[in-house]
């Protein structure tokens, strides 16, 4: 009986050893989920604005949308991570910077594409961003990308 007693103290100690321990390393993973997550949407991000490109060399004219690079130059559109762990490929669609801007919000869901001409009337851009305004950690603006 007594050694049944012993052996339950010595598992009470190591539970409390290992909760001891995740409860150290949780803000660590956490903040490894994030980069994660912010440095996934990134390189989205750059392969949309590739397939953009391509679009417009091939054609000589900027995609009326984001679906107008898929298939051909995008097996399927990529997911950003910024909004939640599951991802999102909604596509949206603004027609000048005003309606761009105001889509735009912090945990919005999916891409948004400015299908306007950029600068003035010059042609020589359009503006792909994720919906969501801020990092997954919400430490920055996704502007700055």
């Amino acid at each position: 009986m007594e050694n049944k007693g012993w052996f339950l103290v010595k598992l009470l100690i190591l539970i409390t050893v290992i909760l001891a321990f995740i409860y150290l390393i949780s803000p660590g993973l956490q903040k490894s989920v994030y980069q994660l997550r912010d440095t996934t949407t990134r390189t989205n991000l750059y392969q949309i604005r590739a397939a953009v490109l391509a679009y417009y060399k091939d054609y000589k004219k900027w995609p009326p949308n984001l679906n107008a690079i898929v298939p051909k130059y995008l097996q399927k559109m990529p997911k950003e991570y910024l909004s939640s762990i599951r991802g999102s490929n909604k596509v949206f669609n603004a027609h000048n910077e005003n309606e761009f801007n105001s889509m735009r919000k912090p945990g919005g869901e999916g891409w948004i594409y400015g299908s306007y001409d950029v600068k003035g009337g010059e042609k020589f851009a359009r503006k792909v961003y994720p919906m969501s305004t801020t990092l997954s950690d919400k430490s920055g603006d996704t502007l700055s990308w």
